[in-house]
């Protein structure tokens, strides 16, 4: 397929590309530690992944509202969610969350999201995979949603 003289060139350069490429990823073991990601109150009952958010989130910050939605449901069925590879083990993975609180005055988006995430550390070493965040002040809340 390539030009006289120019096989002998290219096939090296491609093998020795492939090859290493191929030893890197065969030499990686492909195991990873399960660690559930379901609560378990006291009497041993289990608490929903968007409970415990709830929860922890409440726990730190003041809020004047707090909406978590389980969103698990609409990424179901995307290729590689559920066998390991996303590291979800459940069928909890997916939520959007909605905080309104006077404490985030002075901060920027990212030093919310940041702090929303230390809180959920634990949920995200877990197997949380995916966190939409909305965070406002109460003023802002307002303006966003015509006062509602």
């Amino acid at each position: 397929a390539y030009p006289e003289g120019m096989a002998s060139c290219v096939a090296p350069i491609a093998a020795a590309i492939r090859v290493p490429a191929l030893a890197r990823h065969a030499a990686k073991p492909r195991a990873r530690a399960i660690v559930p990601l379901r609560a378990v109150n006291e009497a041993g009952e289990y608490i929903s992944v968007r409970d415990t958010i709830e929860a922890k989130i409440a726990a730190e910050i003041d809020c004047e509202m707090l909406v978590v939605n389980d969103d698990s449901a609409k990424h179901s069925l995307h290729k590689g969610m559920h066998d390991g590879n996303a590291k979800t083990h459940g069928a909890e993975s997916h939520f959007s969350v909605v905080v309104v609180s006077e404490s985030f005055a002075g901060m920027n988006p990212v030093k919310r999201h940041r702090q929303i995430n230390a809180i959920l550390k634990e949920e995200f070493d877990a197997g949380l995979h995916a966190l939409q965040l909305t965070t406002r002040t109460p003023a802002e809340h307002a303006k966003a949603t015509g006062g509602k």
